[in-house]
């Protein structure tokens, strides 16, 4: 039989593709981490599971039905177990963030950054954290308190003109939720409820940005050579396919962010001429009456606060909305908890989130909300550092891609009990301290502070 040089070249490229698919398959570390086959030496698998928005079960039935370890990609290892998360995640953690955070890298005019959610290199997430560090914490939360409160009173008034009518209140949730951010970020609400849609569509904007970075970072080299990390590409695509373009593109939410960024320093040039210190006062420092932060810096934690934390405060919202709305007894419970709060005096109006702290029903209420429904659902990837390390009891070589699903340890009946998968306020109030602790511990959600402070007082404040 004779063959042709093209027929040659066919086999030759078939021969060696196996070749490479047999190798990648029986890794020597890998290779005994039991996982679904067309895993093991493609990353096809996965991005089917997050293309089909199912990732998060989709790593539930893996584990049950693998066990601890699974292999979820040629380099990528699923963990469930809770003994790795503070190997894994600690402060002093030599685990640092995988590629699957390149495609969150905002494009702004003088290039892209990395924010302090997307930074790889750890030493360069210390220097970003450092000076804003104080920003984020709770007791700047319970300072910028009035602001919240404002957002929190027209969403009431909203709810009150509408009564009998049939709402989305997921919508409205969003849209609250952006108020909030807006407010305690530039001091100025922008007006989402009042106008009641979407503003400069940014929220659109800031889905189609998640769904894109969420589905390319499964194989992260695809934005980089082959979508919209690549500047031919992306030239391409805005010029013939808009639409994809935009679905990938950080320009609106880096855009939106600019332009508050730049009123609000035009209303309020320096930090102490504000009634009340937002967090761009916080990020922003002067020494010798020089700012110590640039501006792109700034930009950078503006546009990180816009495209991460309102999309986490109201997916936060919705949860806890939605368990309390299905399962009326606990609705009724939080009710009688609430009023009683209410005739003892222990409850102002507006309620505080320090009042909302001391009412344990609702606390454990939203903690088992979020339990059920954390807001991100794939890999909190991490890579394995240079050597190698023992994870979960298997040696894996560094540079492997390792990472915990919130989702798969939030349902570890181990820790949470055999009913995990049911929504059961009671067991954060019945849990003996060791227990308590461990399900503190197997809590992954991902979250600003101020999605708890704006949860705690939103949902008080509703069923009042």
């Amino acid at each position: 039989m004779d063959f042709t040089w093209p027929a040659l070249l066919a086999v030759s490229f078939a021969i060696i593709l196996f070749i490479r698919i047999l190798q990648i398959h029986f890794r020597n570390d890998l290779r005994e981490i039991p996982g679904p086959f067309l895993a093991s030496f493609s990353n096809i698998d996965r991005i089917r599971s997050c293309v089909g928005k199912e990732q998060m079960n989709y790593h539930i039935a893996l584990h049950r039905k693998y066990g601890r370890l699974v292999r979820v990609g040629p380099n990528h290892v699923s963990i469930s177990d809770s003994n790795t998360i503070q190997q894994i995640y600690s402060i002093s953690t030599k685990f640092t963030k995988s590629d699957f955070y390149v495609s969150f890298d905002p494009k702004t005019p003088a290039g892209t950054i990395s924010t302090i959610f997307s930074v790889r290199d750890e030493t360069a997430h210390k220097a970003i954290k450092r000076p804003v560090a104080n920003a984020y914490s709770m007791s700047t939360m319970r300072e910028l308190e009035p602001m919240n409160d404002a957002c929190s009173e027209i969403f009431l008034q909203k709810l009150q003109s509408m009564v009998g009518t049939n709402v989305d209140l997921g919508k409205w949730l969003h849209w609250y939720a952006f108020d909030v951010i807006s407010s305690i970020t530039f001091s100025k609400r922008l007006g989402f409820m009042e106008q009641e849609t979407d503003i400069g569509g940014v929220i659109n904007a800031i889905e189609g940005r998640l769904i894109y970075c969420s589905i390319v970072g499964q194989a992260p080299w695809l934005h980089r050579y082959l979508l919209l990390g690549n500047s031919f590409v992306e030239r391409m695509a805005n010029r013939f396919v808009p639409a994809v373009a935009a679905l990938g593109s950080s320009s609106i939410i880096v855009s939106f962010a600019a332009k508050q960024l730049q009123q609000r320093m035009n209303r309020y040039p320096k930090t102490t001429e504000t009634q009340l210190p937002d967090m761009l006062d916080r990020f922003r420092r002067f020494k010798d009456g020089e700012e110590v932060m640039d501006y792109s810096r700034l930009l950078s934690h503006a546009s990180a606060n816009i495209f991460a934390g309102s999309d986490t405060t109201a997916i936060s919202l919705r949860a806890i909305f939605y368990y309390i709305c299905r399962t009326p007894s606990a609705h009724r419970k939080l009710l009688a908890e609430i009023d009683q709060a209410d005739r003892d005096g222990r409850l102002s109006d507006p309620v505080t989130f320090a009042e909302a702290q001391e009412l344990k029903y609702f606390q454990a209420v939203v903690k088992e909300a979020l339990r059920m429904h954390p807001a991100v659902g794939f890999l909190l990837e991490r890579v394995v550092p240079r050597g190698g390390a023992e994870v979960g009891g298997t040696w894996l070589a560094g540079g492997t891609v390792v990472g915990i699903n919130p989702w798969v340890v939030a349902r570890d009946k181990e820790v949470y009990g055999e009913d995990s998968e049911e929504f059961r306020p009671e067991r954060w109030l019945t849990a003996s301290e060791q227990q308590l602790k461990a399900m503190e511990r197997n809590n992954l959600a991902v979250s600003l502070v101020a999605s708890c402070r704006a949860a705690s007082v939103l949902t008080v404040r509703v069923l009042c």
